[in-house]
């Protein structure tokens, strides 16, 4: 049970992503302003957020097949606990030095790319841009993945393993199904979308803050 808490507990830690929030944001102001229809709305939010799930989690498996072919998860464990603290303080400094040369942030030419798909809010852009999000945001993010991963290296079979990415990558996609049940109203997303840009400065620093804190625990705990 201790795994499940911890699998859950990191997932969703995770999932407080401003890129992939903010995006997600975008793309249903699009569908509001294109006057698309809900099934239709419903229907491209889900391949969004189904394509972020998928390549995130095909990501995690990779990580697996990773470390048991080389024999070293005590030491994947350790790399991903030191890349969350380093994260972490990079985006503590984001919010107080935010034009250095070191960021947390998405490369400028990702960014134009995913936001030139987004703008299309078409099924295939909402696959193409879940994809570039799930592998862009993997970076800034993904030392919490790693840790995971080489915990349940560690401790799990393969298919236990496989499970608890299952459920860590639907903690990692669930602010997106809530932001989506928030937003069917348009005035709320709009609404949602000003908090978002108007806070994303204090979300990345509370992130900050919190990665340091786990990648300590981790540290100190399981590795």
């Amino acid at each position: 049970m201790e795994m499940l808490y911890l699998v859950i507990i990191n997932g969703l830690i995770d999932s407080f992503n401003p890129c992939a929030i903010g995006i997600f944001l975008i793309f249903i102001s699009m569908l509001f302003m294109l006057k698309k229809e809900k099934k239709q709305v419903f229907k491209i939010s889900l391949v969004y957020i189904m394509s972020i799930y998928i390549s995130y989690l095909l990501i995690g498996v990779g990580l697996i097949k990773v470390v048991q072919f080389f024999g070293v998860p005590h030491l994947i464990t350790l790399v991903g606990a030191i890349i969350i603290i380093l994260v972490g303080a990079l985006s503590i400094k984001d919010y107080f030095l935010p034009n250095s040369i070191f960021s947390t942030k998405i490369p400028y030419s990702a960014r134009q790319l995913i936001l030139k798909w987004t703008y299309k809010a078409t099924l295939p852009a909402a696959a193409v841009v879940g994809v570039l999000v799930g592998i862009s945001e993997f970076p800034c993010s993904g030392g919490i993945y790693i840790a995971t991963v080489g915990l349940l290296s560690q401790k799990e079979t393969f298919l236990r393993g496989f499970l608890y990415l299952l459920i860590y990558n639907l903690m990692f996609v669930l602010p997106l199904i809530l932001i989506y049940i928030i937003t069917v109203n348009q005035k709320v997303a709009i609404k949602l979308m000003d908090w978002q840009e108007r806070e994303k400065n204090h979300m990345k620093l509370s992130m900050g803050v919190i990665m340091v804190i786990l990648g300590v625990i981790l540290l100190k705990w399981y590795v």
